[in-house]
């Protein structure tokens, strides 16, 4: 008996219909929710950011990401232009019933809501509590309600079909009139096609101001601007095209007058602000970079110099090495030093090395047998910190010093330089170098052992 509960039949259990007036759009708790993710997962790491820095961290996050939630939500929301009235109205076509209700109206880029809540909601024995979206996307279509009518018009027609009360189809009717100057579905349609345009556009440009930030300052500072400036142009197209002639709907009990949401408002508000903070951001940059630099945690110029200072010292090192390299007797690539066709031949680096070192051993001098170079002076570093022109590491100078001159040969004569010296303390060594090189082999060297 039990599995016979709530069965005609013998048939599976039937649930009916339960039809709720739902006003929050889930697209734009979604977004809310990306949003609320970000804020939270950058916010878990400030405690481990020390000094005044994690306040800098706090401020920065908070703001870029209300910049953001701000550009996407206003996109999608329903409130750039709203109304509300509380009336005694028709309920439905075929009846003579009327009802008090409280009818809204909330307009957005891509469509409006209707709205139709009864005061109290249980009125004719049934609940009374309506909300209706009609979208303009897309074309405009052609006039009237056939198939290729616009998209408002054929949802219109397919309303009316499913017998929705008549205060709904009474607001619908407004927007689907396009003739005699009366075109206010044609207005708002073009009004929020441009808006929602360049309100698509200042998402990019938020998302490459946060990346500049990271990079020159100056050129965040400028993107900032640009943001801001396509928020309030948004406004501005929303506010002259939406309708030369205001929309007045007349009631029993009064006339629903349309007026700017908070959608609106919002986006002018941080339109604005993000104008006056790229202005205050860039003046600071000139004026104070040294403040800004500490608030952004970035000082690219500081990255520019080191790079710099480097490089310097990279080609110094690589100079120096490549001479005490060839001096040591390994063959250069280079074709410096070699002698041309018909004339004769030098003697090689060890050898010239091996005759100055017996020469200064029987000196007694103790200079090193190779000096290197006196280094050149100082480059002077052009990229210094002047934040009033911006440099950054993407400007630096491409020369580098150049390479050391070759030292000259000695002149071609003979070389016979004969000494004595104790070898390991109980033998006695009899250099002999003897060396021509006129026509003789550079290695005509010889050592005689006593």
């Amino acid at each position: 008996m039990a599995y016979q509960a709530f069965r005609e039949n013998g048939a599976p259990t039937w649930y009916d219909a339960n039809p709720t007036a739902w006003q929050a759009d889930i697209l734009e708790s979604g977004l809310i929710f990306a949003f609320v993710i970000l804020a939270v997962s950058f916010f878990v790491i400030l405690p481990g950011i020390r000094g005044k820095e994690k306040i800098f961290t706090f401020i920065r996050v908070t703001l870029s990401l209300y910049i953001g939630a701000v550009i996407i939500l206003t996109n999608w929301t329903y409130t750039w232009e709203t109304a509300q009235i509380h009336t005694r109205t028709k309920y439905k076509a075929g009846t003579g019933h009327e009802i008090e209700a409280e009818i809204g109206v909330h307009m957005g880029l891509r469509g409006i809501n209707i709205t139709l809540k009864g005061t109290p909601e249980k009125q004719l024995n049934e609940t009374i509590n309506y909300n209706e979206h009609f979208s303009w996307e897309w074309e405009q279509g052609r006039l009237g309600f056939g198939p290729f009518a616009g998209r408002f018009n054929r949802e219109y027609r397919e309303a009316q079909f499913r017998g929705l009360p008549l205060p709904i189809l009474w607001i619908a009717e407004y927007f689907t009139f396009d003739g005699e100057g009366i075109r206010w579905g044609r207005h708002y349609r073009q009004a929020g096609w441009y808006s929602h345009i360049l309100m698509w556009l200042c998402f990019p440009l938020w998302v490459l101001t946060n990346i500049l930030f990271f990079v020159l300052l100056s050129y965040g500072a400028n993107f900032l601007m640009l943001t801001g400036t396509c928020m309030i142009v948004a406004n501005i197209i929303w506010a002259t095209l939406r309708n030369p002639l205001e929309l007045k709907i007349p009631w029993e009990d009064g006339i629903m007058e349309f007026s700017y949401g908070g959608s609106f408002y919002i986006t002018l508000i941080t339109g604005i602000f993000c104008v006056v903070s790229g202005i205050v951001i860039r003046l600071l940059d000139l004026r104070f970079p040294n403040a800004l630099t500490t608030f952004f945690g970035v000082d690219v110029l500081q990255d520019a110099n080191e790079v710099l200072d480097a490089d310097t010292d990279d080609a110094a090192t690589s100079n120096k090495g490549r001479e005490m390299h060839e001096m040591d007797g390994e063959p250069s690539t280079s074709n410096a030093g070699r002698p041309k066709p018909g004339e004769p031949m030098r003697p090689p680096a060890h050898a010239q090395a091996l005759e100055t070192s017996i020469e200064e051993e029987e000196e007694g001098d103790d200079e090193e047998l190779y000096m290197a170079p006196a280094p050149s002076p100082p480059i002077q570093n052009k990229y210094v910190k002047r934040k009033s022109r911006g440099l950054t590491i993407f400007q630096k100078s491409r020369r580098r010093r150049a390479p050391p001159p070759t030292p000259q040969d000695e002149p071609d004569e003979m070389y016979v330089n004969t000494g004595r010296k104790s070898y390991r303390g109980d033998k006695n060594c009899d250099y002999t170098a003897v060396s021509s090189f006129n026509g003789a082999t550079p290695d005509d060297v010889s050592i005689r052992m006593n």
